[in-house]
Parts: structure tokens; C-alpha cells; sequence
């Protein structure tokens, strides 16, 4: 069949029209991933292959599209194109229970209910009627008794409907195999462990004290007195040493890095100049007091200013925002990275600490974060944080895999699948074991190198602990451990 220029076969009640400009608006929001750029082949069930001749536009797999039945009220991709050419087919209309049932077949691991949102019933029209093209029905709707002919028929949600299942793999023009990522990592069920607690963890989490500071003493009192008054001596620091302090300080009431940098702009305007001059006098070339010292006060003032569109160089020349300037330090500012230090000592929240090292790495963005992410395959990414009346243990798990020809052969996309992952308390150590679930991704993991196929990670806790409550999600593991009262 053929509509407004591009090839679709067999049955579907959305399409998108040649008038596609190819913008990928539509393909991540797709639940089903069954929207694909176009000159791609798919295998059906059957093992026929498919092809959607659609001169480089995107297209959807029939077989996979549900109209976004189950998920949404409405269809995702239509929502999100620019130019409105998403749009239903009304020489093939598709019922509401063909879609649900499709739905529970792409979906098996997932339980999608009854009254799961529909399109249908928002718009509070019946489904269509089916037609000659749509010859699958629901597999898993029950046959009603011949007693009773009106009965409405049942869909068991356990059932397999007999509708064209997912498909099997999807090869690209070049020859590159795809892989659908899964949905139903998102709809896991939530593990739980001995020793949990059995509250909820945003309750919990909203009823814990503030991060445990140094405040109390009259050390802490002076590095926030410290922070407030001297912003501007601490803005000649480097960029690294800023973001520090800002994030042991947590309060930007007390130190911004961006007000920071600018109060030294102006601060060294008035430095430099003295220092200038006091060399001058200092040395016997200039007398104080007397019209000789102007040059020097003019030679200060322009190197204060030169720095000063060298650090700042792109909002004075590409009028960026301060706050997406680098905030780079003074030419002096190595000099002050003990005091930096000294002032995060001070009003820093205690306990808090972090596995992977900043300090010192070169490399480029990108090899940092190849970096990162093998420290995050051995679990070594996480922070602890210790409060007043309990410990926040947050741990990134692996995001990306790791480039390997395998792994295209495989078919595996470049999203890492979510760990499995155990949760125990020993003796004052809370031990996070992770693990690879997927099958496909362990065989990665003989032989890609720094990619083992499991990790523990062994937290000492200082005060003993009630328990624990996590919760996953992004991949990233927070665990709240309640210490115990004295």
C-alpha cells in the first residue's frame, strides 16, 4: 500500500507521512520501540524479512505499535512532531483490545491492566469496528459461553495473545545490528532485603536531620563568618577548588562561585594597583606621594583588567552568562589553595566521601568520563554522607557499555541494562553486591577488558545503624541507613 509517497506494509493504523523532516523527535518517546529511521529491514516472526522503503524519512513497524495503548492516552509520537505527520490511518482502523492484547505480547514481563490508558477512552469514543485488515484478535480474550451470549469477554492477564510478537532484530543499511532496549527495566519490582525498614523513603528521607557540620564549634562560626565577608579573596582560587567549597558549603547564602570570581575582578583592581605601586616605592624608583607613582597605579590597573577579560574571556567576547563562564582563578589563586582547604575543613559536612579523585586529572572531558564510568563497573563510584541521625549512601552504577566489536555483533545497544544487586549490613559495613543480569551483556564481560561481570562494594560506618531503606533509580542506588539510638 502506498500513502503520500512512502511504502508501509501490512497492517497499521499509524503512519508517518513522507512529509517527515527527519528531526528523531518521535523515536525515543515511542514505548514499544517501533519507530526506526527509514531504509531499515526488520524480521517478522514467521522469519520472512520486511523492508519500509521510505526515502530516508522515519517509519513505524506495524508490529510493534500499539497506537501507545497500555502507556498513554494518547499517541506519543504525534505529540512531539513538529510538523503533524503522525497520523492514523483510517483505511485500516485497529480495535482497543487488538492494541491492549499486542501490547501485553510486547510487554510479557510487565502487567498491564484493563482499564491501562488508552487514546480510546479519552477521546470517549468506541473503538473502531474491525475490518478485513485486522484479522488478529486477541488470542487471550476468552470465548464467551454459548449460554451466554452477552457476556463481555475476559482477558486474562496471564494469557499470550496470539499477535505478531515483537520483533527479532533490526539491521541497519551499514550492516550494524540493533537492539530494542526493554521497557520493563523501569517497572521492575523493587527488591527488598533483611534489615530493611519497612518505611517509605521519601518520608524517610524528608524527616532526617541536616548534614552533620562542624558548626556547632567556634571554628566552624568562623569559617562561615570567613565565607560571608571574604568572597572576594576566595574567588581567585581555581574553578576545581570553587565547585569544592560551593558543594561542602551546600548554601550559596554563603559562598557562589560565580560572585565569588566576580568579587575578585573588582577586588584585584584595587590590589594590584597597591602592590604596583608599593614595589615602585619599595625599590627607591618612585617617591610616595608624588605625581611618579601614577604610572605604576596605571600599569596595576591594566594588568588587573587584562586578567580580568582573560578569565572572563567568553562573556566579553561571546557575551556568555557568568554562570556558564569557566570561573577561573587569579594568578596568585595557587597560592591560596590552603586556605581553600582550611575553609572546607571547616564548615564542610563531616564524613562525607567519594571514591573517585578529581584532583589532578588531565585528559579531556571524555577521557574522564571513560574514567568514571570503569570506576563505576567495579562499584567505586559512591558517596557517603553523615548526618546528625543517619548515614545517605548513594552509588552510580554503570550507564553506558564499554566499546566493543562484540558488541554490535551481539546486537547490544550502547545503554548498559540495569544490575541486579544484593544489599546486606555486616558488622558495621554496609556491602552492596552488583551483578549483570542480562545474558548477552555477561558475554561481554569475558572478554571486554576493566568490565567485570560483578561488583562489591564495602562501606565502614562509624555509629551503628537501626537498618536501612534504598531505593534505585537513573542508576543510581540510594541507601538511607537510620543510626541507632544511643
Amino acid at each position: 500500500m502506498r500513502r503520500s509517497g512512502a511504502v508501509f506494509v501490512g497492517r497499521m493504523a499509524t503512519v508517518i507521512t513522507s512529509e517527515c523532516i527527519n528531526c528523531g523527535a518521535c523515536e525515543p518517546e515511542c514505548p514499544n520501540t517501533a519507530i526506526y529511521q527509514g531504509g531499515v529491514e526488520w524480521q517478522a516472526p514467521d522469519g520472512a524479512m520486511h523492508a519500509a522503503i521510505s526515502n530516508d524519512i522515519f517509519y513505524i513497524v506495524p508490529e510493534k505499535c500499539t497506537e501507545c495503548v497500555g502507556f498513554h492516552d494518547h499517541e506519543a509520537c504525534a505529540a512531539v512532531c513538529p510538523v503533524d505527520c503522525c497520523v492514523p490511518d483510517p483505511n485500516i482502523p485497529e480495535t482497543h483490545d487488538v492494541l491492549l492484547a499486542r501490547a501485553r505480547a510486547l510487554h510479557p514481563s510487565e502487567a498491564i491492566p484493563d482499564d491501562a490508558p488508552s487514546r480510546f477512552k479519552k477521546e470517549g469514543a468506541a473503538a473502531p469496528k474491525a475490518n478485513g485488515h485486522d484479522k488478529v484478535a486477541p488470542a487471550a480474550a476468552a470465548p464467551a459461553p454459548a449460554a451466554a451470549p452477552a457476556a463481555k469477554p475476559a482477558v486474562a492477564p496471564t494469557a499470550k495473545p496470539a499477535v505478531a510478537a515483537a520483533p527479532q532484530r533490526v539491521v541497519g543499511t551499514r550492516g550494524r545490528v540493533e537492539k530494542a532496549v526493554p521497557r520493563s527495566a523501569a517497572a521492575r519490582p523493587v527488591p527488598s532485603f533483611a534489615g530493611e525498614l519497612p518505611v517509605d523513603f521519601e518520608k524517610l528521607l524528608a524527616e532526617l536531620g541536616p548534614p552533620r557540620r562542624r558548626t556547632s564549634s567556634w571554628l566552624g562560626s568562623l569559617g562561615f563568618a570567613f565565607l560571608a565577608v571574604c568572597q572576594g579573596i576566595l574567588g581567585a582560587l581555581p574553578a576545581g577548588s570553587k565547585q569544592r567549597i560551593a558543594a561542602a558549603v551546600n548554601d550559596r547564602r554563603f559562598f557562589d562561585p560565580a560572585m565569588a570570581t566576580a568579587g575578585n575582578v573588582f577586588l584585584n583592581l584595587v590590589l594590584y594597583p597597591i602592590v604596583c605601586a608599593g614595589f615602585a616605592v619599595a625599590s627607591g624608583r618612585v617617591q610616595l606621594f608624588t605625581l611618579s607613582v601614577h604610572p605604576w597605579i596605571f600599569l596595576g590597573l591594566a594588568l588587573a583588567g587584562i586578567e580580568a577579560g582573560y578569565r572572563l574571556r567568553e562573556s566579553f567576547l561571546h557575551g556568555a552568562p557568568l554562570a556558564e563562564t569557566p570561573l577561573r582563578g587569579a594568578i596568585y589563586g595557587p597560592l591560596l589553595l590552603p586556605l581553600g582547604g582550611l575553609v572546607r575543613w571547616l564548615v564542610g559536612p563531616r564524613g562525607a566521601t567519594s571514591t573517585v579523585g578529581f584532583d589532578g586529572f588531565s585528559g579531556g572531558r571524555e577521557v574522564f568520563d571513560d574514567k568514571l564510568e570503569r570506576e563505576r563497573r567495579y562499584g567505586s563510584v559512591y558517596r557517603l554522607e553523615d548526618r546528625h541521625d543517619a548515614y545517605i549512601l548513594r552509588v552510580e552504577f554503570p550507564r553506558v557499555l564499554p566499546p566493543s566489536t562484540l558488541a554490535d555483533e551481539l546486537g547490544l545497544a550502547r545503554n548498559m541494562p540495569d544490575y541486579e544487586y544484593e544489599l546486606s549490613l555486616r558488622d558495621g559495613t554496609f556491602v552492596v553486591h552488583g551483578r549483570v543480569a542480562d545474558a548477552q551483556v555477561r558475554k561481554l564481560t569475558a572478554v571486554a577488558p576493566a568490565f567485570p561481570s560483578e561488583f562489591t562494594t564495602r562501606v565502614a560506618l562509624r555509629d551503628p545503624v537501626s537498618g536501612f531503606r534504598h531505593r534505585y533509580q537513573d542508576k543510581t542506588l540510594e541507601v538511607i541507613l537510620p543510626k541507632a539510638a544511643d
